[in-house]
């Protein structure tokens, strides 16, 4: 007789092929099953708790998705996406019922990446440009296409096609007189030459014989402004008396004035010299007026500009032509496209500034209608100088989202899969740089390889992490002493242990991952010895539950640090991962159907984990959504919820229990004030048996949590009993908190471990079990020596150790 103690199982389910290498360490903390029991950071095990029923998918027959969406403050919902919408749940069921159409089939779901900044979420993916999904309200919700300022963009041109625009953005006509040939131009000091601030040619226009004045441009109708550029005397005798401080006003009644536009120490000017400004501004008016304070040089007289031009916002503009003058360089010379329409351009006018237009139509493949942005044009020549927009339904749009230093980070189209995109800083649709580059203007950056890898997901942890389908890599400061920027961009390889697409998932700092296809898991940390990030695998000693490619994961942090993830069959995975205790351990998990998606959210106690489980239900097809309970952690024996696809009843005494449909014709539990019966749904009730009542009764699927321990050697007089036949006649099980537990050699042998004893009260359920229990067991020589353990119904199981006496053949 030999005995042994397993005092931990943190390790969870070992690979068969290693079930015999006792050599290894991990061997003593390991299981040779573990099925619907979750392994504990602090080595034990426990059953998992069961599933909740929140509702049927719409449509029941079609696959769905779930995305998480945390407002804060305890606003927490999830998404349940389908064929062209989603819908909106709490852990109460559905919000009211709102439905919100999207542009995604049910079949790119899968693949969808999002982020969320308070109450926007960002997604990108299934071919379709990046989208803005917006909380308005607890039942307002919409969803629409991202609306992004200048780009990004392709590469410079470098073919001879040129670009020749038919209008400048410019508003106000080439004035003649200050009432020609269109409007009228008035100043403060009653100039009849005022109107030469707008002829669009170099000058100087007194304005007004002191530092203070103004002068205005009356529109025959309304129009949107929203930016304007000056232009100094071309006199450096008069460079001074440009204006220094002024404000940009409108109106519509020539009366009333609305500031859009203050500026303050605008002086050092050169002769000629044009400035640029901007403003936001939605609304159309008819009067547009400078008014300045400061002027006239240190004598504060003779205020003079040379020129002043507007730019009437884009989406106010009439489209004007873009003629190619070939296609060379255009969508590889194909020139342009219907699918086009809505795509960027930037442009570098004559001045030598950059505008963007956005194609609104095509004509041709060398005409197309565009709007522009930015400031306006000062003459329609024909440029050479000129970049497409990256991202079109003809170029693809970005497969992969994610968050670096403020900036919103897209990756990956079909042109360009190595491509990364930042925007601006804090400006998250805005991928502009500036005349002269700053710190914060958008960053572009290029995955520098010999090969094609497509990125897969971006990862902030201050340098952004690109999982690509070959490599790891990250992009950060080329220099750490400025900020980062455009000008201050680099990259390098972090590991060449290649991703999939799936998400990863962080872990404090340490970034764990999926192969490039799914059939394992890596941990990526950062090494002092290596000076990097390095990774390793950490499902190599269980790749048997990879053998199907995993579909999805995500991260239930509380209470108890685990990975949930499921394959390509429907079949789940639990992993507890506590790195700094060297707790790996993998559980398999049933729930009764085809596990298509999980997804985590915050609760209020814990972190919640939902699921979209394919049941069959009375022969028919359903797909449910259904939220993981909390494990049993103390408390009401009645209050354990270890049933799947389950609904509680509290309230007065009761028998029948309706509202059941959902589970027709199927075998179920009543757990009723701590008790165990079974009956089948019949009219979408059941009834518990006698006429019996109880108050809190939970009604669903049974689950079996069963695990066994692994062939441990025995050693004998004449060596090891390796291929011996053995037999286990004892063993002793510590608990904790335990209602339910049988065991055995395997599962059709077991043994009930939890029963009523000598002054257990009379007329209630066992009470929970915690210490040490005591069984004999009867097995067979044939039965080689592995202990089964067993729980099932509805009460809880927490095991912390087991130690069983074993017999081998001499």
């Amino acid at each position: 007789m030999s005995y042994h103690l397993q005092a931990t199982f943190s390790r969870g389910e070992l690979d068969p092929e290693l079930i015999y290498r006792s050599d290894l360490e991990l061997f003593r903390s390991s299981l040779a099953e573990c099925r619907n029991f979750v392994t504990l950071k602090r080595g034990g095990l426990r059953r998992r708790g069961g599933t909740k029923f929140v509702a049927e998918l719409k449509g029941s027959a079609d696959s769905g998705w779930l995305i998480p969406f945390e407002f804060g403050n305890g606003q927490y919902y999830m998404l349940e996406f389908g064929d062209y919408f989603f819908r909106v749940y709490t852990n109460s069921g559905r919000v009211g019922s709102v439905e919100v159409a999207t542009p995604y089939s049910k079949t790119v779901l899968p693949e969808l990446k999002f982020v969320q900044s308070t109450d926007t979420l960002f997604i990108t993916g299934g071919g379709v440009p990046p989208q803005a999904l917006q909380r308005l309200g607890e039942t307002s919700w919409a969803m629409a296409p991202m609306s992004f300022k200048d780009g990004p963009f392709l590469d410079v041109n470098i073919s001879p096609t040129n670009l020749k625009p038919s209008g400048t953005g410019n508003p106000v006509p080439d004035m003649s007189s200050n009432s020609a040939p269109s409007g009228t131009v008035s100043a403060s000091n009653g100039s009849a030459s005022a109107w030469q601030v707008f002829n669009r040619s170099e000058g100087k226009v007194v304005l007004s014989g002191s530092g203070n004045g103004w002068v205005q441009y009356h529109f025959p109708g309304a129009v949107v402004i929203d930016g304007y550029m000056l232009q100094s005397p071309n006199d450096n005798s008069q460079n001074d008396d440009m204006p220094w401080q002024w404000n940009i006003e409108a109106s519509n009644n020539g009366s009333s004035w609305t500031i859009l536009d203050t500026q303050d120490g605008q002086d050092t000017w050169a002769s000629n010299e044009w400035r640029q400004y901007a403003f936001h501004n939605e609304t159309a008016f008819s009067y547009y007026r400078l008014s300045f304070t400061q002027g006239g040089g240190s004598s504060s007289d003779n205020s003079a500009i040379g020129q002043i031009v507007y730019h009437q916002a884009g989406e106010d503009q009439t489209p004007f032509n873009l003629t190619a003058s070939s296609t060379a360089g255009i969508n590889g010379s194909a020139g342009f496209k219907t699918s086009d329409v809505g795509r960027h351009v930037r442009f570098r006018g004559s001045d030598g500034f950059w505008r963007w237009f956005k194609i609104t139509s095509r004509t041709s493949s060398s005409v197309v209608q565009v709007q522009l942005f930015g400031q306006s044009l000062q003459d329609t020549k024909a440029q050479s100088i000129w970049r497409l927009g990256a991202w079109s339904a003809t170029t693809g749009w970005p497969d992969t989202v994610g968050w670096h230093k403020s900036r919103l980070a897209f990756a990956g189209t079909q042109q360009e899969p190595q491509k990364i995109w930042e925007s601006q800083t804090e400006d998250f649709t805005n991928f502009s740089v500036s005349h002269v580059l700053d710190a914060s203007d958008a960053v572009t950056a290029g995955i520098l390889s010999g090969q094609v890898n497509r990125i897969q997901w971006l990862i902030d942890d201050n340098d952004l992490i690109v999982g690509t389908t070959r490599a790891v890599r990250a992009v950060g400061k080329a220099t750490d002493q400025d900020p980062y920027g455009p000008e201050n961009v680099d990259q390098r390889p972090e590991t060449n242990f290649g991703a999939n697409s799936i998400s990863p998932i962080k872990v404090g700092s340490v970034l764990l991952y999926f192969g490039p296809y799914a059939t394992d898991m890596r941990e990526m940390a950062y090494d002092f010895g290596a000076d990097g990030r390095v990774s390793q695998s950490v499902s190599e000693v269980q790749s048997h539950l990879f053998r199907e490619r995993i579909s999805g994961a995500c991260y239930q942090q509380y209470p108890d640090s685990i990975i949930w993830a499921w394959d390509t069959q429907g079949r789940a995975i639990g992993f507890t991962y506590e790195r700094q205790q060297q707790v790996y351990g993998m559980q398999r998990h049933d729930f009764g159907g085809v596990v298509e998606c999980m997804a985590d959210l915050s609760g209020t106690v814990a972190d919640e984990v939902w699921m979209i489980v394919k049941r069959t239900i009375n022969g028919q097809t359903k797909r449910y959504i259904e939220i993981m309970q909390r494990p049993f952690a103390g408390g009401a024996i009645e209050d354990a919820w270890h049933l799947d696809c389950a609904s509680r009843y509290e309230g007065a005494p009761a028998n029948t229990i309706t509202g059941l449909g959902y589970l027709e014709g199927e075998d179920v539990v009543l757990y009723a004030d701590g008790t165990d019966y079974r009956a089948s749904v019949s009219d979408g009730e059941v009834n518990l048996p006698n006429g019996q009542t109880a108050q809190k009764i939970l009604i669903g699927l049974d689950v079996q949590a069963r695990a066994k321990t692994l062939p441990f050697p025995v050693k004998t007089q004449d060596g090891s009993a390796m291929g011996r036949k053995m037999r286990i006649d004892s063993c002793n099980v510590a608990v904790l908190e335990t209602g339910t537990l049988k065991a055995g050699a395997d599962e059709t042998y077991l043994d009930e471990l939890i029963y009523y004893r000598a002054g257990d009260p009379a007329g209630q359920p066992a009470p929970l079990r915690t210490g040490v229990l005591d069984q004999t067991i009867e097995t067979r020589w044939e039965d080689g020596g592995q202990l089964t353990l067993e729980a099932g119904g509805g009460k809880p199981c927490t095991i912390l150790a087991v130690n069983f006496g074993r017999d081998a053949e001499p």
